[in-house]
């Protein structure tokens, strides 16, 4: 006989959740709301009045990096003029600086000078003059020996030859040994101008050649020099001195300042000669020697001016000579009156 068994029902697990929650909401709510109270719903009281001190310290300047300044080479000696040499070297030594390096075996200097020159050349010429010839290369069948030949001429055996088992079509040979030159280009360069040197104490001759180091803004100095030197040899001319000139040279040295235009900013006597007439006669050629073309920006000082140092002239005193009419050097003018009398 079969039973049956009623099926058991499952027990609730609503109740422990439940009493769970109950003592949670019972320990956490009380805490939350003295959180709240001690916090947020919290009366900040005022602030006590009281004196509030103050210190101050020192502090340590912080230490600057140490500029690295590249030491500029000095740059001393007498400026000059000279003709561009044709293969320019520097020189270990030397006294004078140019607008390029040269080094010679022996200096020398040509007394011969013109203040109104075009062209700077080793020898004096009253000319200015560059010519170039150059001959076209012609074809050979063999290369050519580098002579050069003079006048064409043909020798006729037992005529006109002195040797008459030589046979020649040409007449003159400049390389030794070369019976037949074959010919070649050639060419001739005339450079033709003046030496603008004066008071250099080196051995006189025909050329000047001078040992020289390239310095950047001789050009320049050089173009005053020769404009107001133009200048200065008429209001010298012009000088009436009231004082018996006992000495063959005096010499003048002046300072001042050129602006980045080309303008005379400022000139002044630094060194008198003792003859206040040429010192004015100097200044004076300054004022008509300016403006001074394309003065160089690298040549300026911290200030915005060109300074003008130890700018010295040097007058020779000689027997009177012939007058001459002025010209100016820019413009190829003449400026009448400017020259007057001979000295």
């Amino acid at each position: 006989m079969a039973s049956s068994v009623p099926p058991r029902r499952k027990r609730s697990s609503r109740g422990p959740a439940l009493f769970g929650l109950l003592v949670a909401l019972v320990v956490h709510v009380p805490v939350a709301v003295w959180f709240v109270n001690a916090t947020w719903l919290r009366e900040v009281p005022a602030p006590e009045s009281r004196p509030m001190s103050v210190r101050f310290m020192k502090a340590d300047k912080p230490e600057e990096p140490e500029e690295v300044v590249e030491e500029e080479e000095e740059v001393q000696g007498q400026i000059v003029e000279i003709a561009p040499p044709e293969n320019p070297e520097r020189p270990e030594e030397a006294d004078y600086l140019a607008e390029y390096d040269s080094t010679v075996e022996e200096e020398t200097v040509d007394p011969r000078f013109r203040v109104d020159r075009e062209l700077t050349a080793e020898t004096f010429s009253p000319d200015d003059a560059i010519e170039e010839v150059v001959a076209e290369a012609v074809d050979v069948p063999t290369p050519s020996t580098g002579a050069t030949s003079g006048r064409r001429a043909v020798f006729r055996n037992g005529n006109y030859s002195l040797f008459p088992d030589q046979q020649s079509d040409w007449l003159v040979a400049n390389d030794a040994g070369v019976a037949a030159p074959l010919p070649s280009a050639a060419s001739a360069t005339r450079y033709a101008g003046s030496p603008s040197n004066d008071m250099l104490n080196e051995a006189m001759a025909e050329r000047t050649r001078l040992n020289a180091r390239e310095f950047l803004y001789a050009a320049f100095w050089n173009r005053v020099k020769q404009l107001v030197s133009f200048y200065a040899d008429q209001t010298l001319s012009n000088a009436r001195p009231r004082v018996a000139l006992t000495r063959s040279k005096y010499e003048i040295g002046l300072k001042g300042l050129i602006d980045l235009d080309g303008s005379l900013h400022a000139i002044e006597i630094a060194r008198s000669c003792g003859i206040p007439e040429f010192d004015q006669a100097l200044l004076e050629a300054f004022a008509l020697a300016a403006p001074f073309p394309d003065p160089p920006e690298g040549a300026a000082s911290a200030d915005g001016y060109i300074h003008i140092e130890d700018f010295v002239f040097t007058i020779q005193i000689t027997a009177a000579r012939a007058e001459m009419s002025g010209i100016d050097p820019r413009s190829q003018i003449q400026f009448p009156g400017l020259q007057t009398t001979p000295r």
